[in-house]
């Protein structure tokens, strides 16, 4: 695996050089830089052009949600994590559909981090199962505009989403479906057009929200 550059924003100067030293032990991952604010980072990823970018939520001049915006418009091949206290369903609800690649709280493992950085890197997304159920379990109480959509989705595609919204990473969803990870790509291709977005995360509220998926209770 090639080396992923990583900028961290976090208005927390102790928060940002524990995640550097984190990061420095990684082989693979290389951290290029960090900002304080939110207007920094967009700065510094118009300068830096990182993989990843770690974001915080809670920061001065533009917050986490924002600069997440501001990013994925302006910078689209940047993949942006959330790494924050915050499990608030609006935050999560608005950096998932600005197309962040993941929401992770801050007491995730070292090594959940890391494979959320490699899964980013590599155009997947990985959100904290916790958060993603309460967010979820709030989307399906959501009133819908009253069409039918019920036959967007194949049934192959609705399982595909259903694996993702697990946390699952392409490899494990191919696994699980007894498919190769070329078809669970083509499968992804597939999806996003039919719900309009462009990112996992995107797909799995497009998906939740219009009742195209079922998680369970």
């Amino acid at each position: 695996m090639s080396e992923c550059k990583v900028l961290i924003a976090d208005d927390h100067v102790i928060v940002r050089e524990g995640l550097i030293a984190l990061l420095n032990l990684v082989d693979d991952i290389m951290v290029v830089g960090e900002a304080a604010d939110g207007q920094e980072v967009v700065e510094m990823t118009e300068r830096l052009r990182p993989g990843v970018v770690l974001m915080d939520i809670r920061m001065a001049k533009l917050d986490g949600v924002q600069a997440t915006r501001e990013i994925k418009t302006r910078f689209p091949d940047v993949n942006v994590i959330v790494l924050t206290n915050y499990d608030d369903d609006e935050y999560v609800f608005d950096c998932l559909r600005y197309g962040a690649s993941g929401y992770l709280l801050k007491d995730v493992s070292p090594e959940d981090l890391v494979k959320a950085i490699r899964s980013a890197a590599q155009g997947e997304s990985l959100v904290d199962p916790a958060v993603l159920n309460k967010v979820l379990t709030q989307f399906r109480h959501l009133t819908r505009d009253g069409s039918d959509r019920s036959e967007i989705l194949s049934p192959r595609e609705k399982e595909v989403l259903e694996a993702l919204a697990q946390g699952l990473s392409n490899k494990e969803i191919a696994r699980q479906l007894c498919i190769t990870e070329k078809t669970v790509k083509a499968h992804f291709s597939s999806i996003y057009p039919k719900l309009n977005v462009t990112t996992r995360s995107q797909a799995i509220v497009g998906a939740v929200k219009n009742g195209l998926v079922d998680l369970g209770d």
